[in-house]
């Protein structure tokens, strides 16, 4: 379904990548969104982490009214947590349930989430209409504050997607403080930021054409 950097000392995600087909798209509304263990993540933990962290309890929602999760025996606000690879892109796979481990979240925030990020996510699953295959790299930046990886904050500044078609790439920036009345149009980034700001090399082998193409068969002008 997936793939998924994790920073082991911290559980935090670095990014994901994934690829939408168009078989694969599906309505996500009615499925279940219980936050999982990743237990190929629990195998990598050391003993003593694994001691300290208690295993993954399902929320009460008798009292909570779906707006909180219980993970680790952390209580994390809905609102605040989403999924870097999203269910509709996957909906009418067998395998949608994997999409509710731990290794695909991140602390992408409602306004921004449910705004221009959603709308990204539609758009890429539209494109599937008239490409074979889309190819996703998606996480978490952090600018403002410490870039150090193991500082624990568990807050990014901004989220950054990565598309691309295997000839064409598109690279978008999210702000986290973005409101949902945003569009994603307005968020067009460049392969180089992101590369610079992640400390990542994205699609490294490919020979990708970042004319703007793929920015338009997105929707946007």
């Amino acid at each position: 379904m997936f793939a998924a950097a994790v920073i082991p000392e911290t559980g935090g995600v670095e990014w994901v990548a994934y690829r939408v087909l168009p078989e694969s798209i599906g309505v996500a509304s009615l499925l279940p969104r219980w936050w999982e263990a990743d237990r190929l993540l629990e195998k990598g933990q050391s003993a003593d982490g694994l001691e300290q962290v208690p295993s993954f309890v399902q929320p009460d929602l008798s009292t909570a009214q779906d707006r909180e999760y219980r993970t680790y025996e952390v209580q994390m606000v809905v609102e605040d947590k989403g999924r870097l690879t999203p269910l509709t892109s996957f909906a009418a796979t067998p395998y949608w349930a994997e999409l509710n481990l731990l290794s695909n979240m991140s602390g992408l925030p409602q306004s921004m989430r449910t705004g221009p990020w959603s709308g990204l996510d539609q758009a890429i699953n539209e494109l599937t209409a008239s490409v074979t295959s889309v190819y996703v790299v998606a996480g978490p930046v952090k600018f403002r504050q410490s870039r150090n990886r193991y500082d624990g904050s568990g807050r990014a500044d901004a989220f950054f997607k990565v598309v691309s078609d295997g000839k064409r790439v598109a690279a978008f920036l999210f702000d986290a403080t973005l409101p949902p009345h945003a569009h994603f149009c307005s968020q067009i980034s460049s392969l180089t930021e992101i590369e610079d700001k992640t400390s990542l090399a994205l699609f490294p082998d490919a020979e990708l054409s970042e004319s703007g193409d793929l920015v338009v068969a997105l929707g946007c002008s």
